[in-house]
Formats: C-alpha cells, sequence, structure tokens
C-alpha cells in the first residue's frame, strides 16, 4: 500500500532533518550573498569571508566558516530587529522572529565542537549573543512602554555584548597573526556589524 500524502511528507521532513544534522543547515554554509535585509544596512565595511580563509590553518576553516556564518545570520536579523525598535513599528513581532532566529543559531553553534583553542573564542560568542537577546528583550519592553533609543542603548547587556565580541576579536587576531589583510578585515567587520556600538 502507498503511502498517504501526509506520510510521504512526514518523511520527507524526516529525511532533510536527518541530512541537515549530518551535513549542517544550510543556514551554517557561508552564503554568496551577504546583502543586508530590505531597508537596513552594516554599521560598517562588512565584506564576506574570503573564499579559503586564507592565512588560516585548514583544521580551522570549516568551523569559522560555520560559525561566521552564523554571526552574519545573527548580524541580519539584529538589523530588523533595529530597524523596527528605531520606527517604534511592529516591535513584538519584529523581536519573536529575531528570538526564533538567533535561538536556532545559538543553539547550532553551542552544538559545534571548537578546534582546539578555539574553545575561548566560541565561549565569547556564544556569551555576547546570549548577552545581545537579553538587551534586545529589555529594548522592546522600554520602546513599547514609550521610551527613547537613548535610553535603549544604555541597557547594560549591550554594553556587556560588546565585550565580549571585542575580546572574540581580540582571540582572532592572536590566534592568526599572519593572516592577510582580506582576511583579517573581513573576520573584523563580522565582529563589529554584530555589535551594537
Amino acid at each position: 500500500m502507498a503511502p498517504s500524502a501526509s506520510e510521504a511528507r512526514r518523511a520527507g521532513a524526516a529525511l532533510l532533518l536527518l541530512l541537515a544534522a549530518a551535513t549542517g543547515s544550510p543556514q551554517d554554509s557561508y552564503p554568496a550573498d551577504i546583502t543586508p535585509p530590505p531597508g537596513t544596512r552594516y554599521p560598517c565595511a562588512l565584506t564576506a569571508l574570503p573564499r579559503g580563509l586564507p592565512g588560516v590553518p585548514e583544521a580551522d576553516r570549516d568551523y569559522l566558516n560555520r560559525t561566521y556564518a552564523r554571526i552574519l545570520r545573527a548580524t541580519q536579523a539584529k538589523l530588523v530587529l533595529l530597524k523596527a525598535l528605531e520606527e517604534g513599528r511592529a516591535i513584538g513581532s519584529a523581536l519573536d522572529r529575531y528570538r526564533d532566529a538567533t535561538s536556532g543559531l545559538a543553539a547550532r553553534q553551542n552544538g559545534e565542537r571548537a578546534p582546539g583553542g578555539l574553545e575561548p573564542f566560541q565561549e565569547d560568542v556564544l556569551t555576547a549573543l546570549a548577552l545581545q537577546q537579553a538587551f534586545f528583550s529589555k529594548a522592546a519592553a522600554l520602546r513599547q512602554a514609550g521610551r527613547g533609543m537613548d535610553e535603549v542603548y544604555s541597557v547594560a547587556e549591550g554594553r556587556q555584548a560588546s565585550a565580549r565580541l571585542i575580546a572574540a576579536w581580540s582571540r582572532m587576531q592572536a590566534r592568526y597573526p599572519g593572516w592577510p589583510p582580506e582576511t583579517r578585515d573581513s573576520i573584523y567587520h563580522h565582529l563589529c556589524a554584530l555589535d551594537l556600538f
């Protein structure tokens, strides 16, 4: 007896989940197009990760590719929510979408095994993301209560997240002192673009 359409869909969905678990989510692959979401712009000169990550040892490349793809996706989610906060429109739905996106990214990053020596970098990135999530929860409540963006940017978790991103950058610099400018600048600007300040 042939499976029903709903059984076939469930089986197909299960297969996709197994493939994603085995190969990583498509969102975890660094994208060819890094264009910011419509109506937003990156706060710094973000450039795509250079192919092959020159100056980075081969053993670290796949991890960094996936990690910086997640950083890029978190940045894009941040930009959309910041736009909603600045405009004072659709804040609740923008916060929900941000939480969904960043929770998934954080869960996959947390499940990632960092190459030896990159564990502190991983901890900095995960902590920065958690602090930004806390920042945005408080920021949304402030804006929905009619408070201004100056008050939003005074939420302590925003500065704490920034400090962790600066620490992550310092760890990258120390680990790859001989990398070429194109790799260094791209890595720096990914962390800069995720930052709030």
